[in-house]
């Protein structure tokens, strides 16, 4: 579970910002929204505001980047090869320092807090630190090109740092090497799904690979009901690669194929009800999801297998355009998932979305909302709703429309460009 992110220098970011799920001293849905975890009450999911070019995406870019570099940096590179950070370019200081990244998580018990400082060329900082308790022990510290590390607390991971480059993380080494508690992390944050909201179809497969399984099968047709897409059932069957590609054009083959990847493929049905002049069901139709289905239900369908499976397995979830192509009701039944007190999940969420149907204080505490803009100097500034002190009966969309929370965008009269 995820306590806090820090970013700071990264793209529009300048001065350090907090993604907290620490809850505050707010009363409001303190036995659904937060998870019990240690000595912290965390929030199970964190929504952000902002308009258009605020920030909003730079945040969750930080956070996918992160862990990409994590998962990624050991993997056999060119000592040469740049890191893929950019510092905040609207300051003279800023565009010659180091990126910061860091984040405080729950791994079981052990709470752990890892982070680094790089440039283009090369990592300049990086620390683990664990507690069990109360009080931090420093696993290891990294400055440059030197290196203390605790051989009782990460066991077998001496000599390790002369295998580190400049443009890489110690800790991914080590989980490289085999070192537990570093594969134990590097697991973690594997774990963690990275969505886009506006590219669903890349994550279809996780669920087509849930509905080979009877119980979740069930499930997955139990959402489709429940989301009234006029759908009763999902069902699947597989094309063969070989009978698809002979029934392409030449010219579009290599595109197919790349897409296809020399894989079968399978069509996905979605079951209509047929009716007959007394509106009495006589039948059913199999549509193809891709063919005659909407936009809107081809992303509820291909995220379902994100949602399922970081419920069941403790996942965080960061994704942008959460509520793109989504009916409001939707949108806020997925939200609902992810602070239900019927589901025994330490599964957290942190979307980013426009919709301000789900500023809504039935559905979430208002230290799970935040505001991003820009300040006039160009960078993003983050601000949760609880520092507006709102009153918890406030109605949050239609203050937040009126610009009283910030994060909207000042937008004059558009027909006025006409009229000139």
């Amino acid at each position: 579970m995820i306590v806090f992110f820090k970013v700071r220098n990264y793209k529009s970011i300048k001065d350090t910002l907090t993604l907290n799920f620490n809850s505050t001293g707010i009363s409001e849905h303190v036995e659904t929204n937060l998870i019990h975890k240690g000595r912290h009450d965390l929030l199970k999911s964190y929504v952000l505001y902002g308009h258009n070019g605020s920030g909003k995406s730079k945040i969750l870019d930080a956070l996918v980047f992160f862990r990409w570099f994590i998962l990624n940096s050991a993997i056999e590179k060119h000592s040469s090869e740049e890191i893929d950070v950019e510092p905040f370019l609207l300051n003279e200081k800023t565009q010659e320092e180091p990126c910061f990244f860091e984040m405080s998580f729950y791994i079981d018990k052990t709470k752990y807090r890892y982070g680094f400082e790089a440039t283009e060329k090369k990592v300049t900082k990086e620390w683990l630190l664990e507690s069990k308790k109360i009080k931090e022990y420093p696993v290891f510290l990294r400055i440059e090109k030197e290196f203390k590390i605790d051989s009782k607390r990460f066991v077998n991971a001496d000599g390790l740092e002369k295998r580190t480059r400049d443009n890489a993380l110690f800790l991914s080494v080590c989980a490289q090497w085999n070192v537990k508690k570093a594969e134990k992390i590097n697991s973690w944050f594997d774990n963690i799904f990275t969505v886009h909201g506006l590219s669903d179809i890349e994550y279809r497969d996780i669920t087509l690979e849930l509905l080979e399984n009877d119980y979740h099968r069930e499930l997955i047709n139990r959402f489709i009901r429940k989301a009234d897409l006029g759908i009763n059932e999902v069902d699947t069957f597989e094309i063969k690669y070989d009978d698809i590609i002979k029934k392409i054009p030449k010219d579009l083959k290599e595109s197919a194929n790349e897409r296809l990847k020399g894989k079968d493929h399978k069509a996905i049905l979605m079951m209509h009800n047929i009716y007959n002049d007394k509106n009495e069901v006589v039948g059913s139709r199999p549509f193809i999801l891709d063919k005659h289905e909407s936009e809107g239900t081809k992303k509820f369908f291909n995220l379902l297998g994100v949602y399922i499976s970081a419920i069941k397995n403790n996942s965080l979830i960061i994704m942008d355009e959460f509520d793109a192509r989504l009916h409001t009701l939707l949108t806020k039944a997925l939200l609902k998932l992810f602070g239900s007190e019927k589901i025994k999940s330490e599964s957290q969420m942190i979307v980013a979305c426009h919709d301000t149907a789900i500023l809504d204080s039935s559905l979430l505490r208002r230290d799970q909302i935040g505001f991003v803009e820009k300040n006039k100097f160009g960078a993003t500034e983050l601000t949760s709703l609880v520092e507006y002190k709102p009153r918890k009966e406030s109605p949050y969309d239609r203050n937040y429309l009126k610009g009283k929370y910030g994060g909207i965008p000042m937008i004059d009269d558009l027909e006025d460009l006409f009229a000139k």
